[in-house]
C-alpha cells in the first residue's frame, strides 16, 4: 500500500516539473523570438501578470504588456540567468541593458498550472523610467 502511494507521488512531482518544464521553454522560446503569438500560447483570462504591482488580468490585458516588453528590450542588451525551477514555480534573473542607459536587474516568477501560465510576476526598477502597462 504505502510504497504504491509514494512511488505515484513521486511521478505525479515529476510530470509536474516536466510540463512546468515543458511550457517555459516554449515561453523563453517565444521570448527570444519576439513573437506575441506564441508567447500568448500559455495565457488565458485567469492568468494574472504583475508588474511593480500593478497586475494585469487576462489575455487582452497580458499581451499589450508583451507587446510593450518586446519593444523595450528590442533596443538593448537582455542577459537572462538560468530558470530555477521546482514542480509549478519557474524563477528567473534577469539584467538589460537598455541602449545607452545603464543595466537594470529584474526578476520574474511564473505559476504554471495545467499547461497555463497561472500567475506572473515581473519586478524592477527598469520599469519605473521604461513604462510598459
Amino acid at each position: 500500500g504505502s510504497t504504491l502511494y509514494v512511488a505515484h507521488l513521486r511521478k505525479s512531482c515529476m510530470s509536474t516539473v516536466e510540463e512546468t518544464r515543458k511550457v517555459w521553454e516554449e515561453h523563453i522560446k517565444a521570448w527570444d523570438a519576439g513573437d506575441l503569438d506564441a508567447i500568448m500560447v500559455h495565457y488565458t483570462e485567469d492568468s494574472v501578470l504583475i508588474l511593480n504591482n500593478t497586475v494585469k488580468k487576462g489575455t487582452e490585458a497580458v499581451r499589450n504588456v508583451f507587446d510593450n516588453l518586446f519593444k523595450l528590450f528590442s533596443n538593448g542588451n537582455n542577459i537572462i540567468y538560468p530558470a530555477v525551477i521546482k514542480g509549478e514555480v519557474v524563477y528567473i534573473t534577469w539584467n538589460f541593458t537598455p541602449t545607452g542607459d545603464s543595466s537594470y536587474f529584474g526578476t520574474d516568477s511564473f505559476v504554471i498550472q495545467n499547461g497555463i501560465i497561472a500567475y506572473q510576476t515581473i519586478a524592477s526598477t527598469l520599469y519605473d523610467k521604461y513604462l510598459v502597462v
